[in-house]
């Protein structure tokens, strides 16, 4: 049957009813361009591990162009045909076909899409995708530059107390910007080159921060392809500790009362709570379990667990379990590094302590600045999204903070976070050029406010009221239900 469904849709148009169909008997079609591709073998080979069957059963082509580089005649966009054709299905068929295809239409704003497109294409042809290599190796610089300023304060000033916290605060500093720096290269902006910004991203991240690639990769592709959207996103998928949205705290708080779901926290205190076990234990507690699951569980027992263990895949097993492996030894290496310049100032005990004061500092750096784009913003399942189009699904779910060089330095370009999630392989320096034509392009099509900056602070601030209005309908359906 699923031959001749094969010789059957090659030669025919599929409608969005057919491909449901399909999608619901276990085929795996996604839409690129206005052509129906069948993903199901690809996705073991693919280099983003399994992020794409996130839009299985949908239109993928701007989520597509936004992840890979894909500019008319380049060499991205023939290697890329090169590996689509042989998955090609046939093409879409258009128009009003039945209830799919009428609920595609309604939730896609096609005029917002059209000129979201022609501003992607003419930011291309703009050199807005262009990095300046001069920017990113000042970026690689002034971390070496803090590390080492880091190391030569307790060496040359004593550990007293304070040239200890000077070194906290240039330690900290340093790992903050090279978190920043390694999400420029694993979004492929740095370099033409994958292999290149590969190389670096695994450079940046492992050696200098202690943590996985692969990890970071999937999770924060994921994050990118459904932004705020409930049992994709992993940055909202915490239930058991913080209540998020309006409609997922409803749905929680049922959930309890019919006792299908579990939960001993009191979400209605979580705007309290998130002082203690928010910013204080992200990076020092959180991630550090996550990351050592992840690579040791891949590495050893072929499996993690989480996230549908995404790079359980073929293409990251052919080679047994190395890459884990080599994963593990890359973070190994910072350790190592850490050890032989901090043992002999501060003896073994002292650096091991040093390392988690500088954690606990930076992540309440990273706590804020990652979560003031996205904790307020609108967090639902993607059924209940009315508007699915690209630039909708990204505006909604993000908001800008006010630029200007230290708020641009300070959440390492992350402030324009509207324009990096319509485009995340441009290089951050091309955002503030960028903001002022893509929220033209919103109010050109009736969609201005869907275009919201707030203040550094503002956005901070809205943080705690967000989780205090979100346990708030937690308590309230909780009780009435």
């Amino acid at each position: 049957c699923v031959v001749m469904c094969r010789e059957r849709t090659v030669n025919e148009p599929l409608s969005w009813e057919q491909i449901d169909q399909e999608v619901t008997g276990g085929r795996k079609l996604l839409v690129l361009e206005g052509n129906v591709y069948d993903v199901g073998e690809w996705v073991h080979k693919h280099p983003g591990g399994k992020v794409l069957l996130s839009y299985v059963g949908e239109d993928a082509s701007d989520v597509y162009a936004a992840m890979h580089k894909v500019a008319e005649g380049s060499e991205g966009k023939k290697s890329l045909d090169k590996y689509l054709k042989p998955l090609l299905v046939g093409p879409l068929k258009t128009g009003k076909t039945g209830p799919k295809a009428e609920e595609h239409a309604a939730t896609h704003d096609a005029a917002l899409e059209k000129d979201f497109r022609k501003l992607r294409k003419d930011l291309e042809e703009a050199g807005m995708f262009k990095p300046k290599m001069w920017f990113y190796a000042m970026m690689l610089a002034h971390i070496i530059l803090l590390e080492v300023a880091g190391w030569a304060t307790l060496k040359f000033f004593g550990t007293g107390w304070v040239p200890y916290c000077a070194t906290v605060a240039m330690l900290v500093t340093a790992q903050a910007q090279a978190g920043w720096l390694q999400h420029d290269f694993g979004h492929l902006s740095v370099f033409k080159s994958r292999v290149w910004n590969l190389r670096m991203h695994r450079f940046v991240i492992l050696h200098l921060k202690a943590a996985s690639s692969a990890w970071w990769n999937y999770r924060h592709y994921l994050h990118h392809a459904k932004p705020n959207v409930a049992d994709t996103d992993p940055d909202i998928n915490m239930p058991y500790v913080f209540m998020l949205g309006d409609e997922m705290a409803k749905k929680w708080a049922h959930k309890q009362k019919e006792g299908k779901a579990k939960g001993f926290l009191p979400y209605d205190l979580q705007h309290v709570y998130w002082w203690v076990i928010g910013p204080p234990l992200l990076l020092p507690v959180y991630f550090h379990y996550e990351n050592l699951r992840f690579l040791i569980g891949n590495a050893v027992f072929g499996r993690s667990g989480m996230w549908k263990d995404s790079y359980s895949t073929k293409h990251y097993m052919r080679h047994g379990r190395v890459f884990f492996w080599k994963e593990l030894a890359w973070m190994a290496s910072f350790f190592f590094r850490w050890h032989f310049t901090y043992a002999p100032l501060l003896g073994v005990a002292g650096w091991i302590t040093l390392y988690m004061v500088v954690r606990t500092v930076e992540s309440h750096w990273f706590v804020w600045v990652t979560q003031m784009n996205h904790l307020s913003m609108d967090i639902n399942k993607y059924s209940g999204r009315l508007r699915r189009d690209w630039p909708s699904l990204q505006a909604v779910a993000t908001c800008n903070v006010d630029g200007g060089l230290f708020n641009d330095w300070f959440t390492g370009h992350l402030n324009y976070q509207i324009e990096h999630h319509l485009f995340p392989t441009m290089p951050r320096h091309n955002y503030a050029k960028v903001a002022p034509l893509v929220r033209d392009m919103f109010e050109r099509n009736g969609k201005g406010s869907d275009y919201i900056s707030k203040t550094l602070l503002g956005a901070m601030g809205d943080i705690v009221s967000s989780l205090e209005t979100y346990g708030s309908v937690w308590r309230e359906a909780y009780h009435e239900f």
